[in-house]
């Protein structure tokens, strides 16, 4: 019962605490405990942004002349505020396809609200259970009065103890974690870098321009207890379907957990001095159902097909004095381009709309990706700037398909300035460059033949300029 009333007593107090209080990034938060008793500790952490976000230069392309064909992501869902390929406005081009705009945006991490209670169970065991709220300023796509919708991004219990820690619950995936810490240390933690999209937030930083984002998702990890800077973490996760389609004979039977876990090595050196390098893995098998018609009888029979998405990722980065240091790197199988395993017409051969002279095949692209990073610190200010390419491999099927011509890179090229006016205050300012490319539509002959040739590629240019303020607890 008295631990019962310090409760209801914190939240009384909760209103004047959340106008005090707010977030860094996941590896940096820090707690503001509002009551601790019996072993119980209650603490929140968070944070407030606000970025006038001004951005000029290509809208989506328009069809490179000479045949009828899409451009892939043409078809996306970036109107709903969910990214796919390229960078399309949402309907603010001009009669020139051309894009000037300025929005007040959230940053790379929004409006966030967390809230932990942990338990000193034991000498040896601690348990602790946290949920994070995730929210944007910014309405989707211009309209005032849309609701701005509260989403519980995270949700996990953790107990731990010298044998490790274990975790259930909705938390940040493994494969890409390294490029999304280097870009949140390094590079867009305080600010917004690219928009994933120019409808709706969270902003995206170098994500899709070759540094990842693990994604939330529900699963059971464990990670060892650290031995000479060396972790082990590995973990099952709800399974992720990623069909664009819904069809059945896409890929929308994924049955079994998905597999996610990194090995990280952290180590000091010199007097202040330290690094930071790590390996990540993905696997999920996959099914759909595939349905042929005999041309004789016409009947129709059904049998399984399965295949395999997997995905390596790893980097380092290093802290020498005022001088920081990232680099990473990943490639992938039906993964995607910056989120992973968001469903997108560009992980598999499954775009109707598109579809090639020997009709849709289904099989899993493959991406590759590298990011670099690096800052100054001097004092209360920091200085960086950050160069990072995305790529997707041509599949058979494209490369035959008059119908579509296939993303080929996506390139981001930073700046960043922070002033630190205090720990908890932190003005940015920020220079994004986006590059996207295609690869062109194959030009087949009279008979749907291949000729080797293909039409030019469809090429998009942007810049991005952002300015804001962000206060965190």
């Amino acid at each position: 019962m008295k631990t019962l009333n310090k409760l209801r007593w914190s939240g009384a107090c909760l209103g004047l605490c959340l106008a005090s209080v707010l977030f860094w990034s996941r590896s940096a938060a820090a707690e503001v405990k509002l009551v601790e008793t019996d072993g119980w500790t209650f603490s929140i952490n968070g944070r407030v942004n606000a970025f006038l976000s001004g951005g000029r230069g290509d809208d989506f392309p328009h069809p490179t002349p000479g045949q009828t064909h899409l451009v892939m992501g043409a078809d996306g869902r970036a109107a709903n505020g969910v990214p796919d390929v390229g960078w399309p406005s949402s309907g603010q081009e001009d009669m020139n396809n051309k894009y000037a705009a300025i929005r007040v945006r959230s940053g790379v991490l929004p409006n966030v609200l967390g809230f932990g209670l942990a338990n000193q169970v034991s000498d040896t065991l601690v348990v602790k259970a946290y949920v994070e709220l995730w929210s944007t300023i910014e309405t989707l796509g211009r309209d005032k009065w849309a609701p701005i919708i509260a989403e519980a991004r995270v949700g996990y219990f953790t107990a731990s103890g010298p044998w490790g820690t274990a975790t259930a619950g909705r938390m940040l995936g493994w494969l890409g974690r390294m490029s999304y810490d280097i870009d949140l240390a390094y590079g867009h933690g305080y600010g917004v870098g690219l928009p994933c999209t120019d409808s709706l937030g969270p902003a995206c930083g170098h994500i899709g321009t070759g540094a990842l984002f693990p994604g939330y998702s529900a699963g059971i990890a464990y990670s060892t207890p650290v031995f000479q800077g060396v972790q082990l973490n590995v973990g099952m996760y709800d399974p992720a379907v990623v069909s664009g389609t819904g069809d059945p004979g896409d890929w929308t039977h994924a049955p079994y957990p998905r597999g996610e876990g990194a090995l990280t090595v952290t180590r000091p050196f010199g007097a202040s001095n330290s690094f930071k390098l790590g390996v990540e893995g993905l696997y999920q098998p996959i099914a759909r159902v595939v349905t042929t018609t005999d041309p004789t009888t016409m009947a129709m029979t059904s049998k399984n097909a399965t295949a395999n998405i997997w995905g390596v990722s790893g980097g380092g980065r290093v802290e020498v004095g005022p001088v920081r240091l990232g680099a990473s790197g990943f490639r992938g199988h039906g993964t995607g381009i910056g989120n992973v395993l968001q469903t997108s017409f560009s992980l598999s051969d499954n775009d109707g709309a598109a579809t090639g002279p020997n009709g849709l095949t289904y099989a899993l692209r493959t991406f590759t990706g590298f990011y670099g990073q690096g800052a100054v610190v001097i004092g209360k200010l920091q200085i960086g700037g950050g160069y990072g390419m995305a790529m997707i491999d041509q599949l058979a099927a494209d490369k035959v398909n008059s119908n579509l011509s296939v993303l080929h890179t996506q390139t981001g090229i930073s700046a960043e300035v922070y002033y630190y006016l205090a720990d908890s205050v932190v003005f940015g300012l920020d220079y994004f460059h986006f590059k996207a490319s295609w690869y062109g539509a194959p030009i087949l002959d009279a008979n749907n033949q291949a000729t080797g040739t293909k039409l030019a590629g469809e090429l998009q240019n942007l810049d991005f300029v952002n300015l804001g303020v962000t206060y965190h607890w």
